[in-house]
């Protein structure tokens, strides 16, 4: 009997829905990450008149204090090519953001129109730059097209532009790996294995937010005083990441609940050989973040068929990274801290030089990537990172 996975689907349209559903909520996520670190974002609503509104506090904008407001409208594409304004018009953003302009004009509300799209501007197409920065208006090419693409006059849109900016966005690719990131550093003494858990715990809850899912108490953690129905269930707000945030400062019980992990847990041999190198703990736990992101790359490719099948391309990047490695650490020996050095310079020739590495490229050509897989190779036994019993 066939397989129905080998009959081609007359709409083959799912897969890249859901895609472009999570592309938007790790993009949530940035703004909660935002709340985290104690910036300005107050709360984040989702699927409430735009894909994602922000509220800001001290907006140079507000001169009365208030809160500031970002309808945000996200765009994703498949292509790596710069954006013009003739892509940003076909993917309607601009439609979007016109409605949201007509429901809240006249509210009283302090806010900007935001077009997040995947990718990068083209800095040659000059329309599409001033409409980036909210000076669509003063850009005629840029006037004319809105208006007819909106079918409205261009007087109709003198108060409309201004408040419209275009923000580029990581592509889908990159947006986790940069996310995880900025919640490591919020949480440096937390390990990898932690910091993918609470990132995960954010994306659940923003899901269920997207999906104006019902959570417990959230009638409490809303900053309005009588939340509408149609919104209850749609925002984050700082006291709803409350718990998240004290997971991130590591309270007492955290403290001897990772000590006892320390004690107890297996060690890797990434972790041993850079511990007989001396390095500092902040240097054990950016590895095993890095090798965490080179091999979830990795598995994430796989996954998608991208990974090439023929072994020798993946053989030849793993053979120069070698003896890149090797030959970095014979010129750091003797070090007092010889791990620390040669992690930092490893990481620094990856960075300044990817593509003589990884010339396929399996790993995008980003260094940090490459320094994940280093660190993988280093697990396996290839290679180590000094001793300090070197140190004459």
């Amino acid at each position: 009997m066939a397989d129905p996975i080998e009959i081609e689907a007359p709409d083959d349209t799912g897969s890249g829905v859901v895609r472009r559903f999570e592309y938007q909520v790790h993009i949530a996520v940035q703004a909660v990450l935002e709340m985290l670190a104690g910036g300005t974002v107050i709360h984040v609503t989702c699927e409430h008149i735009e894909d994602i509104v922000v509220a800001r506090e001290g907006d140079p904008g507000c001169t009365d204090g208030g809160v500031f407001w970002d309808f945000q409208q996200i765009k994703t594409r498949d292509a790596v090519e710069p954006w013009t304004l003739t892509d940003v018009i076909a993917k309607k953003p601009l439609k979007s953001l016109w409605r949201t302009y007509g429901a809240v004009a006249g509210t009283g509300l302090t806010y900007q129109l935001t077009a997040g799209i995947e990718g990068h501007l083209d800095p040659a197409d000059a329309a599409v730059v001033a409409l980036s920065k909210g000076q669509g208006g003063d850009n005629e090419a840029c006037r004319k097209r809105v208006a007819k693409h909106l079918d409205v006059t261009e007087d109709a849109l003198s108060d409309f532009l201004p408040l419209v900016r275009i923000r580029p966005l990581p592509r889908r690719g990159d947006i986790e790996l940069r996310n995880t990131r900025v919640l490591a550093d919020l949480g440096p003494g937390l390990t990898m294995a932690m910091i993918d858990a609470l990132y995960n715990e954010l994306l659940r809850r923003t899901r269920d937010a997207t999906q104006g899912l019902p959570v417990a108490r959230w009638t409490e953690l809303l900053v309005l005083d009588n939340p509408p129905a149609a919104v209850l269930n749609k925002r984050l707000s700082a006291a709803a990441i409350a718990d998240v945030r004290q997971r991130l400062t590591r309270p007492d019980h955290v403290l001897l609940e990772d000590l006892s992990q320390k004690l107890h847990a297996t060690e890797t041999a990434l972790v041993r050989k850079l511990r007989a190198g001396a390095a500092s703990q902040e240097v054990i736990e950016e590895a095993q973040m890095l090798r965490a992101h080179a091999d979830r790359h990795r598995f994430r490719e796989q996954a998608l068929g991208a990974w090439p099948g023929d072994q020798a391309i993946e053989t030849d990047l793993d053979q120069r990274l070698l003896l890149l490695a090797r030959r970095t650490g014979r010129a750091h020996r003797g070090q007092p801290q010889p791990a620390d050095v040669i992690f930092d310079e490893l990481h620094r020739l990856l960075d300044a030089s990817p593509g003589t590495y990884d010339r396929h490229p399996l790993y995008a050509q980003d260094g940090v990537l490459l320094m994940g897989r280093a660190c993988a190779i280093s697990d396996e036994c290839k290679f180590d990172w000094g001793s300090a019993r070197d140190v004459s």
